[in-house]
């Protein structure tokens, strides 16, 4: 199904609004018996989505850079704490001070403000590769018409309640989008959903057995993941979006589907969280990931297959699986290579699989 789809279906989907923020406990609660867990969770990628731009390292590692775009300079000014881009055409200048930041810098960063109730998306990106500032992926075709829209992009109700959704926990049904009281970064609670009656359950001295809480790990393949894909976007997500080609390797749950190994019905070895610990930093050295691979495969091209590792040994190697069998592409706007999920042989000089 569609992440909307499943959104109304269930009565908890990662990003589903609830109408009161009283019934989330937040990570502090959550600590007291998963101390270990959130521990490790908060030093995540996930955790570290959204911030406040006061506390990004990377606006304050760059303040006073500049990037152009066409007639405008950007360049981004601090006082005290407080962060602003300040864009000028050589004659006249605006500013707005910069109040959310997406993405843990990782890969890149983009930044928010908001100005007489309507969010703005600024009008360039950090990107990690470049170490430094382009423009904003999908968003400039050409330079703006006036120096007010050269500033930033004003979004649309809908598109900011979008952004703070994948983004951040403890969002409410309110309109105008509440932001005063949503937990950033992804946590506990953004996946498990709101812990307040499980925390009551816990405590309670006549506990029936009913833990009031999300537990993914018991979703079947095709719902777990379609439950990633609700913020990495799921399979029916991109095919009604009609993105295709290389582009398409920005969505992984997507591509996942597309490999042999998946079968027909999704396989329990073959989802997201198989290779991937939520509650832990995404490990970057293919080596990290062969043990997902040989939960199926052989290591030796001469073992005998059994009904626990059914499928042959890879010919060429035993190790880094994944350095071949899912390559990387490079996306020119992210200016960022991303591992194609789509597990298969790459063939040499073959064109790119659909």
């Amino acid at each position: 199904m569609t992440t909307q789809e499943h959104i109304r279906q269930m009565a908890w989907w990662p990003t589903k609004a609830l109408p009161a923020q009283e019934k989330y406990v937040g990570t502090a609660a959550c600590g007291k018996c998963h101390a270990g867990i959130v521990s490790s969770q908060q030093g995540s990628q996930m955790a570290r989505t959204l911030g406040h731009a006061a506390d990004s390292d990377v606006l304050n590692q760059h303040i006073q850079q500049s990037y152009r775009s066409g007639p405008y300079t950007y360049t981004l000014k601090q006082n005290g704490r407080d962060v602003s881009v300040v864009v000028t055409d050589g004659d006249q200048s605006r500013s707005a001070q910069l109040q959310w930041t997406f993405g843990s810098g990782e890969i890149g960063q983009s930044f928010l403000w908001r100005k007489d109730g309507a969010f703005h998306e600024n009008r360039f990106n950090y990107f990690s590769t470049m170490r430094g500032f382009a423009a904003t992926p999908g968003r400039l075709q050409g330079a703006p018409a006036s120096l007010d829209m050269a500033l930033g992009r004003q979004l649309t109700d809908t598109e900011a309640k979008t952004c703070f959704s994948c983004h951040s926990t403890a969002m409410t049904n309110a309109m105008p989008l509440d932001t005063s009281r949503i937990m950033p970064g992804i946590n506990c609670e953004a996946c498990h959903g709101p812990g307040a009656e499980h925390v009551a359950a816990m405590n309670s001295r006549q506990f029936t057995g009913e833990t009031h809480i999300v537990n993914p790990a018991k979703l079947s393949p095709v719902q777990s993941v379609d439950f990633c894909g609700a913020c990495h976007s799921s399979p029916w997500d991109v095919q009604l979006m009609g993105a295709v080609g290389v582009a398409t390797v920005r969505f992984p749950a997507y591509r996942l589907e597309k490999s042999r190994c998946w079968g027909i019905n999704g396989d329990a070895r073959v989802t997201c969280i198989a290779c991937h610990d939520p509650h832990q930093p995404l490990a970057h050295q293919p080596s990290s990931y062969d043990h997902a691979c040989l939960v199926c495969h052989l290591q030796k091209p001469h073992a005998k297959s059994a009904a626990g590792h059914p499928a042959t040994a890879c010919p060429v190697a035993t190790k880094d699986c994944v350095s071949c069998h899912m390559p990387k592409y490079d996306i020119p706007e992210m200016h960022y290579k991303f591992t194609d999920h789509m597990i298969r042989v790459e063939r040499e000089n073959a064109p790119f699989p659909e």
